[in-house]
């Protein structure tokens, strides 16, 4: 990254949280040592470090690593653990059955493709590992909104709008907030051709054993993969299979009913 695009304030943060990758605890002594930074400037990054969590204080007044750390870590952790776990479900998902598997989770205002396994075939989807999909007409994204709180849904509208794609995009509303509650009664989710012209997919959800929703699994493929009603029956099965093998080595096959503040 060019320098020009650098926060030299949060560069030092950063440095100073990098210290604890050797160091369990620092004194405020200890880091303007070690970084050569000014006891005013030290001060105030420290400060609002700890005022946010991510550093505390000892009983001996030095600086220890924050929850709000070990927060993050674990949501890294635990989002690794379920890609490890669901990839060679996906795999023989997209190969036997000749579809492109995706999961996804919401993070923030933003549903991020965090695996994808494709079949052997020509006919590639445009989105990677790492991208972001529309929330509004992406069968991810209503699985993940469907189970999600009036709010989330709402901050997701506000940042992102409801930007139509093709004919058969819902660009309301009240036409998503319609569409969400039919996805949470049949427990599933499906993108008609709203997002990408020719292409259907549908998704699941992964709840936690909290009943939270964690993330979705989906399977997409042109229209004339999947055609008609009897193929959307053949490859929902498919892939609520895929789910529930998911859910079994997550273990998450005792969850508590799903979690959704309306």
């Amino acid at each position: 990254m060019k320098v020009e695009y650098h926060s030299s304030t949060i560069q030092r943060a950063l440095d100073i949280l990098n210290l604890f990758k050797d160091q369990p605890s620092l004194s405020f002594g200890d880091i303007q040592k070690i970084l050569g930074f000014n006891k005013s400037t030290l001060y105030r990054v420290l400060s609002t470090l700890h005022d946010n969590g991510y550093l505390k204080k000892d009983e001996r007044g030095r600086y220890e690593l924050g929850l709000n750390i070990f927060i993050l870590g674990h949501r890294i952790s635990k989002e690794y653990q379920l890609i490890n776990v669901a990839t060679p479900f996906m795999k023989d998902l997209s190969q036997s059955f000749g579809l492109t598997a995706h999961l996804g989770i919401l993070d923030g205002t933003n549903v991020i493709v965090i695996q994808k396994s494709e079949p052997n075939r020509l006919i590639k989807m445009s989105c990677q590992v790492g991208g972001s999909l529309p929330a509004h007409c992406t069968s991810q994204g209503k699985t993940l909104l469907a189970f999600s709180s009036k709010e989330t849904v709402q901050k997701v509208i506000d940042a992102h709008g409801l930007q139509r794609y093709t004919p058969h995009t819902i660009c309301t509303t009240e036409g998503l907030m319609a569409e969400l509650e039919a996805v949470r009664v049949r427990g599933y989710a499906i993108d008609n051709a709203e997002h990408e012209k020719n292409i259907r997919c549908l998704a699941v959800p992964i709840f936690n054993e909290s009943g939270e929703i964690e993330a979705a699994l989906s399977a997409a493929g042109t229209v004339i993969d999947i055609p008609d009603e009897e193929s959307i029956q053949k490859s929902l099965d498919r892939l609520k299979e895929a789910r529930d093998k998911i859910k079994m080595e997550m273990g998450y096959l005792n969850t508590l009913a799903p979690r959704v503040q309306r």
